[in-house]
């Protein structure tokens, strides 16, 4: 027994210089996250339970890697090359759009294409140099002494594979012994920079993921909601006799939409966006405080919706990815209740931010994404004259009214010089070529968004038909690392600037009607408030959450931050209710849905303006003997740009003329007479097939 001991404590002995190796990559990272040394020396002092918790979780990971593989130096590398690139990429991330690297950014969403902008300018000579100093200092302290052995015995790595879970177990749950709860250490989920700021990137990254999987939330349940739902007043009949109008109600969240002519001192040759300046003097304008700075757009879609706020959720999560599964009461299914047609337009990929299945949730009919659009681009996306083409098909198709929302890319993330082939508009004032260069950019890429814009209200004007069309920004543009745009042309002051949340959160809002013509509201409103505004001025039927949130926004329209209540004037106790009905939809039993009637998720919900049919193949030949190749032509109808044909499953090189028609060509070992089931399919980037038309057979006779 005590030879067993003390081979325990020997070994012990021997592991505990990797305490003081674990500690170069905690403190490494501190510097790579926060983008400053003074502020990692700073923090390591003033928090030194928090600094010791980043040591525990690195030590931990550390030891479990060599429980794994069994070898000390590689374990060192492979942990320390995993966070140290984390921490690269959160403190890059945190430049750009003001929020750190989550948890919930790796495992959920799962947009690699959005993380690529996070890494682009990583290398700068301060990182090099930080990098440097952690290699020479890891270098010395692993091959330099004797205080590592290389190997680890097959029986230890057992032992120090139980000693890493017990540590890290202890760490999530904050026992045997509450450390974290005596101390006040918690997740301010609400706040991710304060939270990476107080706890480190390691113990922040940890308490999020912890936050992750905990569904259950405390003063949450059945009896509350009823409580909430039976004091809403219930909701006018639909189809009411005394509305026989029901306008088309069309929202475009136009992507990084701003208005920069508001920054003073910054000249431009001609106004950007002189049709959306129009629209704002003769109709409803306003803002709405968006909860996102220069990415995020889903979360911003979210809350337009379906009402819910992400003041409720945890800063710097994806509401899509994250907690939406089931079924969501939306626009789309209340206004497809009173027999709209819903159709969801994007001109990004269909599995983007899950939204695929998210559009199913919500009730719409139609998805019309990237994979069904024609490649129309301006710059490196889709134009935004491509997608007011297919919002102006998709409501010319149905014979009833429409609800269309849709979203842009043309002005998407990044706005460096060269993005467009040409910037028409120039920027002058005091300000450095950097930022003249991106607002140059900017106004290039929103003056495209108000050609968009005034060609739907001409369309709308001239047809005649009753159309609302709601118009706005889902977040300020990111022009530069740490708002350096914005600070350069003095908009701002700094990070501190006291009107730095209204300043940097609010975007540009319109909404256009001819049907009523003397209305002029002016709006500042949350996202999740604009949805009841629709429905009232379409006077259409809602629900018992849009009519509680049309009563609350009379009350507070503006829902900000939680740390900017006070200041706003704002009681936390005045929003319980909002969100314990929030709670009921996304994390609880969904009880106020209990009495409907109507499926909120449409069965017959398609990608595409329609199922892809084809009516007729033609050859330009029967006969194969003699020929290398044939040409097949393709007639049917609801045919995208994307699609290819198909012959016996095999891919055919093809060529798209229209909706009506598809060319392809057959050669090679593909020429053998006999039957050929011809078929179009459509494609994503992922390679999956996201389309397929009915399959048309002719024969092929020769050889």
């Amino acid at each position: 027994m005590n030879q067993h001991i003390s081979r325990l404590l020997l070994l012990t002995r021997q592991r505990l210089p990797l305490l003081l190796i674990a500690l170069i990559p905690v403190l490494i990272m501190e510097i790579l996250s926060r983008g400053n040394y003074i502020e990692m020396i700073t923090w390591s002092y003033k928090h030194l339970l928090e600094l010791l918790f980043n040591e525990w979780i690195v030590i931990s990971l550390l030891l479990l890697f060599i429980a794994m593989i069994g070898r000390t130096r590689i374990a060192y590398w492979v942990i320390s090359g995993i966070l140290l690139t984390l921490a690269l990429i959160s403190g890059v991330k945190l430049k750009i759009l003001g929020v750190p690297l989550t948890p919930w950014d790796i495992v959920l969403a799962g947009e690699a294409s959005d993380m690529v902008k996070y890494i682009s300018n990583i290398l700068s000579f301060k990182i090099l140099i930080i990098i440097l100093l952690f290699l020479v200092a890891s270098y010395f302290l692993l091959y330099r002494t004797t205080l590592f052995s290389k190997k680890v015995a097959l029986k230890e790595r057992g032992i120090l594979a139980v000693i890493a879970v017990v540590m890290l177990s202890a760490v999530y749950t904050d026992l045997p012994l509450p450390i974290q709860k005596w101390c006040g250490i918690h997740a301010s989920v609400w706040n991710q920079v304060e939270n990476t700021k107080t706890n480190g990137y390691a113990l922040a990254s940890f308490l999020n993921t912890k936050s992750m999987f905990t569904d259950k939330r405390e003063g949450y349940d059945d009896k509350a909601v009823e409580a909430i739902v039976s004091n809403t007043p219930k909701p006018i009949k639909a189809g009411d006799p005394n509305n026989p109008v029901k306008p088309n109600v069309i929202v475009v969240l136009s992507e990084a939409f701003w208005d920069p002519t508001v920054i003073k001192g910054v000249e431009f040759s001609r106004d950007p966006i002189p049709f959306f300046h129009k629209l704002q003097q003769t109709g409803t304008s306003g803002t709405m405080l968006s909860p996102q700075y220069g990415g995020g757009t889903a979360n911003v879609e979210f809350e337009v919706l379906t009402g819910n706020s992400m003041r409720f959720l945890p800063q710097g999560s994806i509401a899509y990815n994250q907690f939406l599964t089931n079924e969501v009461d939306s626009l789309a299914s209340i206004y497809a209740r009173q027999g709209y047609t819903s159709t969801a337009i994007s001109p990004f990929y269909n599995w983007y931010f899950n939204s695929n299945k998210i559009y199913k949730y919500f009730g719409f009919s139609k998805y019309i994404p990237i994979e069904y659009f024609k490649p129309n681009y301006s710059g490196p996306y889709i134009a935004d004259s491509e997608v007011a083409a297919n919002i102006i098909h998709a409501t010319d198709q149905s014979d009833g009214p429409d609800f269309v929302f849709a979203n842009t890319m043309e002005n998407h993330f990044h706005f460096f010089p060269g993005k467009f082939p040409k910037n028409t508009i120039d920027v002058t004032g005091n300000m450095s070529p950097s930022s003249q260069g991106m607002l140059e950019t900017l106004a290039q890429g929103i003056n495209a968004s108000d050609k968009m814009l005034k060609e739907l209200v001409e369309y709308y004007e001239k047809k005649g038909e009753p159309t609302i069309i709601a118009f706005w920004g889902d977040h300020l543009p990111a022009l530069g690392d740490d708002y350096a745009t914005y600070i350069d042309t003095k908009y701002i002051s700094g990070k501190d600037d006291p009107d730095f949340l209204k300043k940097m959160y609010s975007v540009p809002l319109v909404v256009w009607n001819n049907f009523d013509l003397g209305r002029k509201d002016t709006l500042n409103i949350s996202p999740s408030f604009l949805g009841p505004y629709l429905i009232e001025l379409s006077k259409q039927q809602g629900s018992y959450y849009t009519d509680y949130l049309s009563q609350l926004s009379k009350k507070i329209p503006v829902i900000p931050p939680k740390d900017h209540y006070e200041a706003m004037h704002i009681n936390e106790q005045d929003l319980k209710d909002y969100e314990t009905l929030q709670y009921d939809i996304i994390f609880g039993d969904r009880h106020a849905y209990k009495d409907y009637k109507i499926p909120i998720i449409d069965s017959k919900y398609m990608l595409g303006f329609g199922p892809i049919t084809l009516d007729k193949v033609e050859s330009d030949t029967q006969d194969l003997s003699g020929r290398s190749s044939v040409t097949l032509t393709v007639r049917g109808s609801n045919i995208p740009a994307l699609g290819y044909v198909t012959l016996n499953g095999k891919a055919l090189p093809s060529t798209w003329q229209d909706e009506h028609t598809l060319t392809a060509k057959v050669e090679g070992h593909l020429l053998k007479a006999g039957i050929w089931d011809i078929q179009v399919n459509v494609k994503d980037s992922k390679e999956t097939i996201v389309g397929k038309s009915n399959t048309l057979p002719i024969e092929i006779g020769g050889r």
